[in-house]
This record gives structure tokens, sequence and C-alpha cells, in this order.
């Protein structure tokens, strides 16, 4: 035996033996050595595997589909309680069911709760198999939520950190993500009367969600959105997906729409926006004067009629300053959509702040009105001063 070995034999022997305290050096080597031994023996620690759960919610609409999450997608248990809260609370009542208190109760609340509420739906339909627990008729009057609600629900299924977005690109440049919240664009489209042969174009659509929710809210022929940027067009994808599995759990088919990344200022684009556009929207309250002028560009020669919101005035290049030469000026009308009292919430996702919206309709008969009314005022100037220079001469002859 070394040395060495007769030493640490030493130490552990009379260690273990009761005796005068140790010195505090002896007793530090001990419990080191215990915990070190202790270590290796027993290894890391294992790892606790963490339950899915799989949540089903059984659809209580004509034609509805059933729901499956699972507790390990994004915001699934938040996306449930908010349904229910929102959506399903005159259902819970027509079944007797208790609500639980959404904004306190625990994830794990929710599978009994979720049992008792299938085996319900379930004995529901037996009893009363052409009735319906969840009536639609309201869901697109004005003002209404569901569809907002279903909208916001996609988003969240698809995005498990919103800050992504808001994050990725330099501030206030033309590039800015900054998403209009979807209670301004329903406010927009009821201002705005869609109808059923009108197209929707969204330019700068993000992640898509003011493209869905037109689908949903209105009976619009197309709904059409294109993105530049890739991180917002990728979520995009992932939130049709969720938002056509959320519409086809309460029965619903939104009118057809598209999502596409690239740009505007395209001929195929350009075409679509010139041809068969009859709505356009874009938040260009961050574009740079180049852009402007791309997308003033194009939109002059939209065909008459059609209706084009901005958040910066297309005629506006400088602040203050409205050039003579405009098309925006001379062949089409702008307005402030409505008028806020400072009260409201903020409406786009980087400021707190009111963003303006405005109201250009394309009018290529406006210059022709002008011109008319130009011409039959100086027609009506011309014939009264024919009129004052007869009449001066009749009262000249009379005094001679």
């Amino acid at each position: 035996m070394s040395k060495v070995q007769q030493n640490f034999s030493v130490v552990s022997d009379d260690a273990d033996k009761p005796g005068p305290l140790q010195p505090a050096s002896v007793r530090s080597l001990r419990s080191t050595t215990k915990r070190n031994a202790s270590s290796e023996v027993a290894g890391p620690a294992p790892k606790i595997a963490v339950k899915v759960e799989k949540w089903t919610i059984e659809s209580v609409c004509k034609n509805g589909r059933r729901l499956d999450l699972s507790s390990n997608e994004p915001n699934a248990a938040s996306v449930i309680k908010t349904l229910f809260k929102e959506i399903h609370g005159s259902v819970l009542s027509k079944l007797n069911i208790h609500p639980l208190h959404w904004d306190e109760c625990a994830d794990s609340e929710l599978g009994p709760f979720l049992k008792t509420f299938n085996n319900s739906v379930k004995a529901f339909r037996k009893k009363n198999p052409r009735d319906v627990l969840l009536s639609k008729e309201n869901w697109r009057q004005k003002e209404a939520s569901e569809f907002r609600v279903i909208c916001d629900l996609a988003c969240q299924l698809a995005i498990p950190n919103p800050r992504v977005l808001n994050t990725h690109y330099a501030g206030f440049s033309s590039g800015t993500y900054g998403e209009t919240n979807i209670e301004t664009l329903q406010k927009i489209l009821d201002l705005l009367g869609v109808k059923e042969d009108d197209v929707f174009m969204d330019l700068g659509s993000g992640i898509g969600q003011l493209v869905t929710f037109a689908a949903a809210y209105t009976n619009i022929a197309h709904v059409r959105g294109i993105e530049l940027q890739q991180v917002p067009a990728g979520f995009a994808d992932e939130n049709v997906r969720q938002f056509k599995k959320l519409m086809r759990h309460f029965g619903e088919k939104p009118r057809p729409f598209e999502l596409k990344l690239g740009d505007f200022n395209t001929e195929e684009i350009e075409t679509f926006l010139k041809e068969k556009a009859t709505i356009i929207f874009c938040n260009n309250l961050a574009f740079d004067p180049d852009l402007m002028i791309k997308l003033r560009a194009i939109l002059q020669f939209c065909n008459n009629g059609t209706k084009i919101v901005v958040t910066q005035k297309l005629e506006t290049t400088k602040k203050g300053r409205t050039p003579r030469d405009c098309f925006f000026t001379a062949s089409a009308d702008t307005i402030l959509l409505f008028e806020t009292d400072g009260s409201e919430k903020g409406n786009v996702s980087w400021t707190n702040n009111i963003v303006p919206y405005y109201l250009t309709t394309v009018d290529n008969y406006k210059p022709f009105r002008e011109a008319a009314t130009r011409a039959k005022q100086e027609e009506a100037n011309r014939l009264a001063k024919l009129m004052c220079s007869k009449k001066n001469g009749a009262k000249h002859g009379e005094k001679e």
C-alpha cells in the first residue's frame, strides 16, 4: 500500500471511530470525499418527463368539427380558456355547466372540465338531434366579436412569442412590422360597406391576420395579402393552418383568400392592383419617400372607384405640403376615416398611440367634372358681365 493510500486509510478509519473532535480540515476532507463518491454513484439527476395532455372540444355548431389540442402546443391552454370565456358562455348555460374561473384556473383543471363538457354536448345531440347549441346568425353584424376572437386565437396558436415580430426590424423603417389590430380593420370594413363583388388586397400583410379576418367576417369575393419580410410571412403559413382548423370547428368556411411572400413592386402584383383590386389596404406610415413614390406610381392607375386605405396620405410627399400636379389631388378624394376622442387604445402593434387611417377613393372623372364646373361658372360670370353692361348701356341711353 502506498503512502498516499495509507494516509487516506488512516483518515477514513479515524473518522469512523468515536473520539475527540477532528480538525476542520479533516472533517472537510471527509465530507467532500463522501459527496464526490455519492455523485459518482448517483450520476446526473434524472430528467422528469412532462406529461402531455390531449384536450378535445366537441363542436357545438352545425357542420362543425371536433377541435383537438395538446398541452405542449403554444398557448393551447390560454386559447381554450378564451374560447369558453368569449364564445361558449351561452352554451355552458344551456348545458347547465358551471364555468371555471377562466382568468385564474390552472391548466390541470381543463381536462376534467372538457370531459364533462363533451359528455354533455353528446347527450344534448342525442336528445335534440335537430337543435344546435350555438347560433351564429349575428356573427357578421357590425361590432360582432366572434370572428375577431377566432383570428386572435389562431395567431396565439401560431406564434409562441409575438415579440419576435416587433424586435426583428430596425425602428421606424420601411420594413418595420406593425400589425393593425382587428378591431380597427373591422371598423374600417364596416365603414367601407364591403360588397360581394369586392376584391381586397393587403400590401404588407404580415402574419395574415387582417386577410383571414376579412375572409371570415365579410362576404367579399376574394382576399389577398402580400408580405415582403420572411419572418412574418413564415408565421403566416402556420396562422392560416390554425385559422382554418378553428373555422372548421365552428362549421364556418371563409371566403377565398391567399397569402404570399413577395414585393408589391412586381408586374404580377401591379397588374392585380390596377385591374382587379377594389379595396386596397396599406399601413404605410413608416414608408420612406422613395417607397412612397413607387406606391403612388402604381396606385394612380387603379380603376375608377377603387378604395385605398392608408396611414400616410398618398398625396403627401413632405409634411404639410401637397404637390399641385399630384394625381391623388386631381383625380381622387381623401378623407379621414374616423375621428378619435383620445380615449381609445393603440390601434397598431408598435405604439400605444392612435394612428390615423385615411380613405382615398380614385375618381377619374373628377378633373372633367371640375373642368365642367369651372366652364359653367366662367360662362355664368361672362353672362353676368354682359347683362351688367347692357343695363349700364340702357341707363346711359335714357340719360341722353
